[in-house]
């Protein structure tokens, strides 16, 4: 398999990467659907779950339970993420693996421990991610599904078959493409949160008394005063503000400042009234089962109910879509195998999808409503896996900050604030940690089994350079064997050579054991760099080794699709050679593992054997033509 490890050279010497700043309507209209459309359905159980939490529907509780989720949205949201995490972005991109690249968590040799702790917090954060994409589509499904039992309880036998069929739906949709999917996400989440506002309003004018709870004394002195529940309750409470980390995930598709806007202008308000106005409707006692649903009556219910699950299809797509843009960067950056990987779009690389991926969120997510079987039951498991990535995002940013060079009084308070927010982060961490009994192992284990995955395959890469190492001929070597030797064949061939190897192994097996010498020999290495995308005119470097030799290395983002015969026909052309006739040729590597008992690492090394051989070849990874493709090996012994 082609090592595409990523560069991290000095700023002076790294490709510039082109990407978006000037948002407009159409942006901020597609950030809501997108951005906020798991934290837009949060109203649908968040309020009523974290009411139940404090066993009571007194003015005391409600008034509580509001000023806790207001001064969540306002500290984790729009203060945390919103006006400071995504003030720092690697060309445009956001996310914990831009993080991670920015803090240079790639590199395989020479880490010291306190890196070494860095990149586990890294992959803990992404594997919690796909924890949370399992259960996202699930909870926000079964939640708005459940708006058929408010209609008439004869309908609540077909809540759990309903939800499957539309989550299933949902994932065989994934093969049509995001985004014709999302085409209409943002009008109608635009719809939806205009629903959310206009019926929390009507509520809040018959109770005014209910904006009171704005104020933060009422969430200290409700906590103060019921220690024993105050952990439950800030967990339940966290449930409001699960889905804010895609502020900072989508920041490359939608830029801050329609982001901003999105979540300023028509979110944040939308999602503020809304809870207020159930909390009206409990505080007047005309709540039924679900103080979402309660707000609606006649004709109104059966809209709401259809209006609610789109909203939920639309924030599970966006959870769905994130996971398959995670995946594809976790590759690049070599924290998993390489897999496929389809691409709907030549301008938008958000559209794709990771089908390997796909089908096993898809295939957990069905498993968790089968088991479950309603938001109520779900809600236990929901959120710890929210707030453990939050927590190692807001732990790598506090790292990059450290790192900065400005000095300075500045720089003390930017460490000071963003202690704040970690500490913050904490608390809705250790509040989460009561759920793990009630379902709360069920994301960790999910994320558990990822992060031995990511290890595993680390530990193998790391084992096979080493091997390749010894294995590889010098160039100079390779040269003087070659001096005087016809060529055998007039054909040109392109050869992948890990990057920093002098001469790829399949190379010297065909000259030496087959006798078989090219008239052009292009060793070809692929760099993937730390930023997003590499713009077309930094993507070649060619250098004229001999007459007949000649190296080319290849430059790409992290986000960027490899179609190598594309990126280098130009440079075939030029060379001499006809793009469509050359022969590609890749080192077929075959690693054998020891018994898992038969060395310390066993089991891991026996995991990556597997992992290598079910991972995606290079000529696939690379869209090499089948018909004009070889691949030379033998096997490794790990």
């Amino acid at each position: 398999m082609i090592d595409t490890p990523i560069d991290l050279s000095d700023a002076g010497t790294r490709p510039r990467s082109h990407h978006r700043t000037t948002p407009d309507l159409a942006l901020t209209v597609g950030a809501l659907g997108v951005v906020f459309g798991d934290i837009g359905t949060s109203p649908l159980y968040a309020f009523k779950v974290a009411l139940d939490a404090t066993g009571s529907a007194s003015q005391t509780a409600v008034f509580g339970v509001l000023s806790l989720i207001f001064w969540a949205l306002v500290l984790v949201v729009t203060a945390k993420y919103l006006f400071w995490i995504l003030r720092v972005d690697n060309a445009g991109e956001g996310g914990i693996l831009a993080l991670a690249a920015l803090l240079r968590l790639d590199r395989r040799h020479g880490m010291k421990p306190y890196t070494l702790f860095l990149l586990a917090i890294a992959i803990a954060g992404g594997a919690l991610l796909f924890g949370d994409a399992v259960l996202t589509p699930a909870i926000s499904v079964l939640s708005a599904v459940e708006g058929l039992g408010e209609i008439t309880s004869s309908l609540d036998h077909f809540i759990v078959p309903v939800a499957l069929v539309i989550i299933v739906g949902l994932f065989a949709a994934q093969f049509l493409g995001a985004g014709r999917i999302g085409k209409a996400f943002g009008p109608i989440m635009l719809a939806w949160f205009a629903m959310l506002a206009i019926s929390g309003a009507v509520q809040i004018a018959r109770m005014p008394q209910v904006l009171l709870a704005v104020s933060p004394h009422y969430a200290i002195v409700y906590l103060v005063e019921h220690p024993a529940i105050a952990s439950a309750i800030s967990g339940a409470v966290f449930l409001a503000v699960t889905g804010g980390e895609a502020l900072y995930a989508d920041l490359g598709q939608f830029g801050r400042r329609a982001i901003t806007q999105a979540w300023l202008l028509v979110a944040f308000p939308a999602l503020v009234i809304n809870y207020f106005g159930q909390g009206a409707l409990v505080l007047g006692g005309q709540f039924g089962g679900s103080t979402f649903y309660s707000l609606f009556h006649g004709f109104l219910l059966p809209f709401a109910v259809v209006l609610a699950t789109l909203a939920s299809i639309i924030a599970s797509q966006a959870v769905i879509t994130g996971i398959a843009s995670l995946a594809g960067q976790s590759m690049r950056l070599d924290f998993l195998p390489s897999m496929r990987i389809q691409y709907f779009s030549h301008s938008n690389p958000h559209d794709l999808i990771a089908p390997a991926v796909n089908t096993v969120v898809g295939v957990c997510t069905a498993l968790v409503v089968l088991s479950f079987r309603s938001s109520d039951a779900l809600s236990n498991a929901y959120g710890i896996a929210v707030a453990g990535a939050m927590l190692s995002t807001t732990a790598l940013f506090l790292a990059y900050k450290v790192r900065e060079k400005a000095g300075g009084a500045w720089r003390s308070v930017s460490l000071a604030v963003t202690v704040l927010f970690l500490c913050l982060d904490l608390a809705f961490v250790a509040a989460n940690l009561g759920k793990l009994e009630a379902g709360g192992l069920l994301p960790i284990g999910l994320a558990a089994a990822v992060v031995f995955l990511a290890v595993s395959w680390r530990v193998g890469q790391m084992r096979m350079a080493e091997l390749q190492e010894g294995e590889e001929q010098g160039l100079r070597d390779y040269l003087k064997a070659c001096a005087n030797r016809p060529p055998t064949t007039q054909r040109s061939a392109v050869f992948l050579v890990r990057r920093g190897a002098s001469v790829p192994r399949a190379l010297v097996e065909l000259t030496d054991l087959a006798e078989t010498r090219f008239a052009r020999t292009i060793l070809v290495s692929v760099r993937t760099w730390a930023i997003p995308r590499v713009p077309q005119e930094d993507r070649i470097q060619r250098t004229e080794i001999r007459e007949g030799l000649t190296r080319i290395v290849v430059s790409v983002g992290y986000m960027q699709r490899i179609n190598l015969p594309s990126l280098i026909a130009g440079e075939l052309q030029s060379l001499g050679c006809d793009p469509d006739e050359t022969v590609y040729i890749t080192g077929l590597e075959r690693p054998v593992s020891p018994s898992i008992f038969a060395k310390p690492a066993g089991i891991i090394l026996s995991t990556y054997a597997t992992m290598a051989r079910l991972a995606l070849r290079p000529p696939d990874r690379f869209m090499l033509p089948p018909s004009r493709t070889m691949e030379v090996g033998m096997p490794r012994y790990l």
